[in-house]
């Protein structure tokens, strides 16, 4: 029902004033109380939001470190005098598949299962190339690890960064900026003075560095081939990394076998050993999480945040093994690494401003129609 005016032409008594007055109050009350909730429900979202943040990002440095420790340990002598590079890689693929698979065994009751194998897109050639450079980033990765120290890990994969930048001028047709090429200058820099110093100390292995740009070169392929394996599974993170286990299980056996690791493992005296078999299920597991854990990372913050967290735990993994294996270095071989760390950061943080201006970009050139829209008879706008 619509109120009707009052004779005295919308003027209020003092009485109905009073009323309206006391109405409004209560109005307010009632919209104090009421939003007083509400925003603190919107901070203990924001808290919770932190804290997941904070948490996801403590797990995959703690995880990826570990994984890097782990697989030094295991490839520098402590089970003997054989050569575990290439086992070492894959039995951890074999464990990380076989994860998956008791995971689904036994959380049938969570409704957890294996995700389901489609052949086409197991064997399509974006997942074979993928496990195939996979394959070898492993190997060059561990057969680096077995020669170089974990403090000298940082800068030996230094150029992961300059090859993924030429890869994607050259393939994605991506062109070189001047940001760009002032971050390979730092980190090539940051690179030679880091050999510099390591040989100064004796600690150089000529064979470590070159197995160090091999992995560089096939971690930027893959990353490459990552994403376009990604869209292929629609990006189902459980389902790419288990396709790529599957592969490289197989793609490994001729190597493993090529290269006698499998007859020397089985005849040697630590095969009876339930700690390296431990160690190598539980880096098979770890290796499995780094996917999942990176992909939450992204998913709670931003990819340019990922990279960003990589560059600081690589920092906190240097002074790490500094530390654990009581090493002294010079100031000159920080120097080096702290040219890598800015060089990779420099070219993070071009990638955030070239995002951010491209944002605006899409911004501005979604408005335009709007803007030249033309009023129609009944109102409403016509393009």
């Amino acid at each position: 029902m619509v109120p009707t005016m009052a004779p005295n032409d919308g003027i209020t008594s003092p009485k109905d004033e009073s009323k309206l007055l006391m109405h409004s109050c209560v109005d307010d009350k009632s919209v104090t109380t009421t939003t007083i909730p509400i925003m603190e429900d919107h901070h203990h979202s924001t808290r919770r939001h932190y804290w997941v943040v904070a948490s996801v990002v403590l797990m995959y440095w703690s995880i990826s470190i570990s994984m890097v420790f782990l697989n030094k340990f295991i490839l520098s002598g402590s089970f003997g005098e054989e050569d575990l590079t290439i086992f070492a890689a894959w039995f951890q693929s074999i464990a990380a598949v076989g994860f998956i698979w008791g995971v689904s065994l036994g959380g049938r009751k969570c409704k957890i299962k294996i995700p389901k194998i489609e052949p086409n897109q197991l064997y399509s050639q974006t997942m074979i190339m993928l496990s195939m450079a996979s394959v070898c980033c492993l190997t060059f990765n561990n057969l680096m690890l077995k020669h170089i120290g974990v403090a000298f890990y940082q800068v030996a994969r230094s150029f992961t960064i300059i090859f993924t930048i030429i890869f994607s001028a050259v393939f994605l047709k991506k062109g070189l900026t001047t940001r760009a090429v002032c971050s390979c200058l730092l980190v090539v820099a940051g690179f030679f003075i880091g050999i510099d110093q390591e040989d100064v100390s004796g600690t150089l292995s000529v064979k470590g560095v070159i197995y160090g740009l091999m992995s560089s070169l096939s971690a930027a392929v893959s990353g490459i081939l990552f994403k376009k394996a990604e869209s292929l599974l629609e990006r189902d993170s459980l389902k790419l990394a288990y396709y790529n286990n599957m592969n490289c299980v197989l793609l490994f056996l001729p190597l493993v076998l090529g290269s006698g690791q499998f007859v020397s493992v089985f005849r040697s005296e630590f095969i009876y050993q339930i700690n390296f078999w431990l160690i190598l299920c539980f880096t098979g597991v770890l290796s499995l999480c780094i996917g999942w854990v990176s992909a939450l990372q992204i998913k709670h913050t931003s990819p340019i945040a990922h990279h960003l967290s990589i560059n600081a735990k690589s920092v906190c993994q240097t002074v790490l093994a500094v530390l654990f294996y009581q090493e002294t270095k010079t100031m000159y071989w920080w120097l080096g690494n702290f040219l890598v760390v800015a060089g990779v950061l420099f070219y993070t943080l071009s990638r955030i401003l070239e995002d951010s201006k491209r944002s605006k970009d899409v911004t501005i050139n979604g408005q335009l129609p709007i803007t030249n829209s033309k009023p129609h008879a009944n109102g409403h706008t016509k393009d």
